[in-house]
């Protein structure tokens, strides 16, 4: 069984009236230039990386918890919705946590023909995968006011945030209906689960690969 199965999926809205409601990813403003220059045998700083940038970008997306709903114990939960299948906990984060004590992402797993697992992505809960892109995953995620957003995640847990969906003329469509279900391996990311489905997916490139993941809560 999934632990604490909740349903309502994502998000990348903000959570209060002091956060605006945006699709777009948060970063923190940046500091004021000194008005002071600097010496000239010191050098100008270098500057900052797009990893370091990108590090500073908060999403507020849909997890399951092990935390109780309204527990102060992690203070990256920052509001609750109810949905069929229990409450979900949405939290404000950098990137997608993997292997966390407290917020559980969902998970998806590509595997070779043997059943033995090649490479593990996690998502915000409940999801829908919509392509593999290399070592991309690209997903489809809604917010608190249910409005559709898609991201990018790698295996890292790295978040790429992209372009509104609503503005596409025709949404993308779900990887699971344009794809051959097929039996599922004993995997050990799923040894637990009781959701579990598996897929004959055609990537980005053309290539054949083989996933896995949990079925969304109706």
């Amino acid at each position: 069984m999934r632990v604490l199965a909740v349903c309502c999926l994502a998000a990348l809205t903000a959570a209060c009236s002091k956060t605006p409601q945006t699709p777009a990813a948060q970063t923190p403003a940046a500091q004021a230039p000194s008005a002071q220059a600097p010496a000239a045998s010191k050098p100008a700083p270098a500057p900052a990386t797009q990893t370091a940038a990108v590090s500073k970008v908060q999403y507020l997306l849909p997890f399951t918890s092990q935390a109780e709903e309204g527990a102060p114990d992690d203070p990256r939960i920052v509001r609750w919705t109810d949905g069929p299948c229990g409450a979900t906990p949405f939290a404000r984060v950098a990137s997608i946590p993997l292997d966390d004590k407290s917020l559980l992402a969902d998970y998806v797993v590509e595997f070779d023909p043997a059943g033995r697992e090649l490479r593990r992505w996690g998502k915000p809960y409940e999801a829908e995968v919509l392509a593999v892109e290399g070592e991309w995953l690209r997903v489809r995620v809604n917010d608190l006011e249910g409005k559709p957003h898609e991201l990018r995640v790698d295996l890292a847990g790295v978040i790429e945030p992209i372009a509104d969906p609503a503005q596409a003329q025709t949404p993308a469509q779900a990887l699971s209906e344009r794809s051959k279900m097929i039996d599922c391996p004993k995997l050990p990311t799923f040894a637990e689960s009781d959701y579990e489905q598996c897929y004959d997916v055609t990537d980005a490139a053309g290539a054949h690969r083989r996933l896995a993941y949990e079925g969304v809560c109706a």
